[in-house]
């Protein structure tokens, strides 16, 4: 009988809390064993009980965790700013790892993770989700075979409201630097809306485990929230192989929008609404191919990450097709300084009893129609508030990230 997977998770609240319901009660138990989880306050963790009841060991520190047990994949769910050095540390330890998105803080962060996973032979691969999924492997596996045509636009739009609490859920929330000065960068492109980003440079890469790279980036940055970063953006990027992208996201409305995904091609145009749940291709000759839902299961990506230690398949989404979006994050920061929504525009909006969200008038509009539109809202006269990032031009591919890539906040340099 094959062997099973020694799998421990680091991060066992929050989002990781997802990755222990599917753990705990997985029918696919007979593939892996759950040795041993991480957290430094273990008391936010809603399935304490059930960890003890099978006798998982529970340890503060994962420095601990390799001292006590040997561990064959990391499943690292904590904050980003954290993401590089535990990554780097279990890959150190013999042990690979599955990440949770995005794949660091900074670039500089990313490309000390993607030079360690060189010199070691354990893999790590970023949980992006959309990536492992069918229906994305398949619409990637046509446009790189070109029975879609050439590609011509891609963009997508994530309006999701966020309360006043959401920001006040921990100290590194809508942060550009933790408070202990470890850069962090949270947001809406950087966090709750990155898989969608991401999604787009993903399906343009030449293979099934890369993603196109930004050229150059103009962004757009506000803020209504009473934060340090932003917590609305609006990206323009061409990639290397000539193709425009578009992002469209905020967290200061009232009402939640898409995902919405756009792709245009020569010969059809390739859409997903988060309504329908699934990417439809609707060719110009009028034959309709339907892709399939992405969010069919989310935790495929933990499903392949253990047959991959087991068998080593390669897996879709790695360090280098995730740097992409880190390339893009940072490009955004320094194309744009943060411009406030005028104060006569935002509302305090109750919701969920004693909580409030801040809501801009007319910011969901404004962005649909960009978003319909293809321009940026600075590019709409009638949006008063509205100001033009400069444009960012970025050397192509991991090697010019390597040449760009330095210690500070942005780790680029236009």
């Amino acid at each position: 009988m094959d062997r099973k997977v020694k799998v421990a998770l680091a991060g066992i609240s929050g989002y990781g809390d997802c990755y222990l319901g599917a753990l705990l009660p997985s029918e696919r138990a007979r593939d892996f064993q759950l040795v041993g989880v991480v957290d430094p306050m273990p008391q936010r963790c809603r399935r304490l009980p059930e960890l003890a009841a099978r006798e998982i060991r529970l340890h503060e520190t994962m420095d601990g965790l390799f001292c006590d047990t040997a561990v064959d994949l990391m499943l690292i769910v904590t904050p980003t700013h954290l993401h590089a050095a535990q990554t780097c540390l279990a890959l150190s330890h013999g042990a690979n790892v599955l990440c949770e998105k995005p794949v660091a803080g900074t670039v500089t962060d990313a490309m000390r993770m993607l030079e360690l996973q060189r010199t070691v032979k354990g893999f790590a691969a970023i949980g992006y989700q959309w990536s492992f999924s069918e229906a994305i492997q398949s619409l990637k596996r046509d446009i790189m075979s070109g029975a879609l045509g050439r590609p011509i636009r891609m963009k997508a739009i994530a309006l999701f409201p966020r309360p006043v609490s959401y920001f006040k859920r921990n100290d590194w929330a809508g942060r550009q630097r933790t408070v202990s000065g470890e850069p962090v960068f949270d947001s809406p492109v950087n966090n709750a809306t990155a898989h969608y980003l991401h999604n787009l440079f993903y399906l343009l890469g030449r293979t099934m485990d890369s993603s196109a790279t930004p050229g150059f980036v103009e962004a757009e940055l506000y803020r209504a929230n009473e934060i340090e970063n932003y917590d609305t953006a609006a990206i323009r990027c061409r990639t290397d192989c000539g193709v425009e992208l578009l992002f469209y996201t905020s967290h200061a409305i009232a009402l939640r929008h898409g995902p919405k995904t756009t792709c245009e091609f020569e010969n059809a145009v390739v859409e997903y609404d988060a309504e329908q749940g699934e990417f439809v291709a609707r060719f110009k000759d009028g034959r309709i191919i339907s892709y399939g839902q992405p969010n069919l299961d989310r935790h495929e990506k933990i499903w392949q990450a253990i047959d991959s230690e087991r068998t080593g398949r390669p897996l879709p989404c790695g360090i280098k097709a995730a740097m992409s979006h880190a390339l893009c994050v940072a490009a955004a920061q320094e194309s744009s300084g943060i411009t406030a929504f005028p104060e006569h525009l935002r509302r305090m909006i109750t919701v969920d009893g004693d909580d409030a969200l801040m809501a801009v008038e007319g910011l969901d509009d404004a962005l649909i129609h960009c978003y319909e539109r293809n321009c940026l809202p600075s590019e709409k006269a009638e949006l008063f508030w509205a100001r033009r990032g400069r444009v960012v031009q970025l050397d192509v591919g991991v090697d010019g990230a390597r040449r760009r890539a330095a210690t500070g906040a942005v780790a680029l340099h236009a």
